[in-house]
């Protein structure tokens, strides 16, 4: 005996039996009780969600000799002729192949008879979007005046292609997309009565991957259950569907919060190892900082994303590492990617590329990266994290600065007997008042961290309390910061000596009132 596919073999033969869409099979079976009964409907949703088992069930409890509670009994002769096949006065349509207008008029020509068998002739019309708009035109009029015995069935996973012409004439249902618990219920179900077991956590992978649609999780699970054995392990699930480890994906964050490019390339290296697709690890990342971005705005989690409550504690867990900024600024370069990634020779380098824009901002371009920038320093130091990238060698050597273009506008103080260090100390304050001025946030930052100031062979040497502080500065004076502070310090104390960057035991000392100054430009 030929081998049944599940899907079709577990397609439901009652409303009740319609997982996930309690909400359209109660009110069909009110009006099959009711005897109230439409003669057009439209079911929309996406792939999957019940759409033509509904509409079958439907035909035959319109029809059904004696209905259970507006229920088809399936045992009565209708019933049974239908499931069969045996009674043509049922005819079901795929618009995507005949959605030319003869098509239409051959069945309006046809559906001026009374069925042979049936008391209702009905006509389901699968993926209905897809007819020409002559043969909607057709359609319409015998929607507009159709015969009694006659009741249309309609079904679309794109409703806003349909006229509204034909809209208004159907009682519309729409069908949600399947919780993941739901499906997993229904997966449980079928293993058990199958003679199988699996573990919760390769259940729920199957369930996820499906995506809202009972079909699609029938369809792996029939895959799945392929491999061997009675028993279903998590690994064997995961491997067979090319799903990215959730460690992989939590590692990729990890080393974004930690400014940690090293990591972020072993990771990317051992799942290079395994032979997995790059396109679905963008894919697969590109939906879990989604997540993690829901879970800093959402007030439930668990709810928003459809996932278990613990799933849910260690996704914000998470999000928490991250500031907003830097999660939109990740999420839109991981989507930026997944489109490209089609059409690259190389996938991986190019999302080695995104990996490190996204750990380290400044090689990125745009107000987004910029705010991501500062997101990124007030979580780390809200964290305590080094704002450091990875690849910088920490150590305890004075650190050169980039030289500053000479100024003109002042003099500049000699070196030798602490008159850079004083200028620094004497201005320190109207400094600190430019760049608040002039937002540049990373340089004040990094200022109000020095601990004091020295002369070291004619270079300005700012100090700083340990080796973390050396170290969140080297991160905040880069680039655009740099050129700002070198900038505030030629022209609020006339220095334009070298800078470097030291440690002292020093006490921190802290800006006294930065405001007070700024209000006297």
């Amino acid at each position: 005996m030929a081998y049944t596919a599940l899907y079709r073999t577990w397609r439901p033969l009652t409303f009740d039996d319609v997982v996930g869409q309690s909400h359209i099979s109660n009110t069909l079976k009110n009006e099959i009780s009711s005897g109230r009964l439409g003669h057009a409907y439209l079911f929309c949703g996406t792939r999957g969600t019940g759409k033509t088992s509904t509409a079958r069930i439907l035909s035959r409890a319109m029809n059904c000799l004696s209905p259970k509670d507006g229920n088809p009994c399936n045992e009565c002769e209708n019933c049974r002729g239908i499931l069969e096949g045996k009674i043509l006065d049922i005819t079901e349509i795929d618009a995507a192949s005949n959605n030319g207008v003869d098509s239409i008029r051959d069945l309006r020509e046809e559906a001026r008879f009374e069925g042979t068998r049936l008391k209702n002739r009905i006509y389901i019309i699968d993926e209905v979007h897809m007819l020409s708009t002559s043969a909607f035109n057709a359609l319409l009029k015998i929607l507009e005046e159709p015969p009694q015995h006659v009741r249309f069935i309609l079904a679309t996973t794109e409703s806003h292609k349909v006229p509204e012409t034909i809209l208004s004439r159907c009682q519309r249902f729409d069908f949600k997309r399947i919780r993941t618990q739901d499906i997993e219920a229904q997966l449980h179900k079928i293993l058990v009565s199958d003679g199988f077991t699996a573990e919760e956590r390769a259940i729920r992978l199957m369930a996820e991957k499906a995506d809202g649609s009972m079909r699609d999780a029938l369809s792996i699970l029939d895959q799945c259950m392929s491999i061997g054995g009675s028993t279903l392990s998590y690994e064997d699930v995961a491997g067979f569907i090319g799903a990215t480890d959730a460690e992989v994906l939590y590692n990729l964050t990890a080393a974004v919060a930690e400014r940690n490019i090293g990591k972020a390339i072993t990771t990317l290296s051992a799942f290079s190892e395994e032979g997995k697709s790059f396109l679905r690890l963008a894919e697969d990342f590109t939906k879990h900082l989604r997540s993690l971005m829901l879970c800093r705005y959402v007030p439930n989690p668990a709810v928003a994303l459809d996932v278990t409550e613990d799933t849910a504690e260690e996704l914000v867990s998470l999000a928490g590492r991250l500031s907003g900024e830097q999660l939109v600024f990740c999420l839109e370069a991981m989507v930026d990617l997944t489109a490209k990634m089609r059409h690259l020779a190389d996938p991986r380098v190019a999302f080695e590329i995104t990996l490190i824009k996204m750990i380290n901002p400044v090689y990125g371009e745009g107000t987004e990266a910029l705010a991501a920038r500062v997101g990124q320093l007030e979580q780390a130091i809200q964290n305590g994290i080094p704002t450091v990238d990875s690849a910088t060698e920490i150590n305890e050597k004075p650190a050169p600065v980039l030289k500053p273009e000479p100024q003109k506008s002042k003099p500049v103080p000699k070196s030798g007997s602490g008159t850079l260090a004083e200028a620094f100390e004497k201005n320190r304050d109207a400094v600190t008042a430019y760049c608040m001025k002039n937002n540049l946030l990373q340089a004040m930052m990094a200022l109000e961290s020095v601990a004091g100031a020295e002369d070291r062979n004619g270079r300005l040497c700012l100090l700083f309390s340990d080796k973390d502080e050396l170290a969140a500065a080297r991160g905040m004076l880069m680039g655009e910061s740099l050129a700002g502070f070198q900038t505030a310090l030629a022209e609020k104390a006339g220095i334009t000596a070298d800078i470097d960057l030291d440690i002292t035991d020093r006490r921190v000392r802290r800006v006294s009132d930065p405001l007070a100054e700024l209000e006297s430009f």
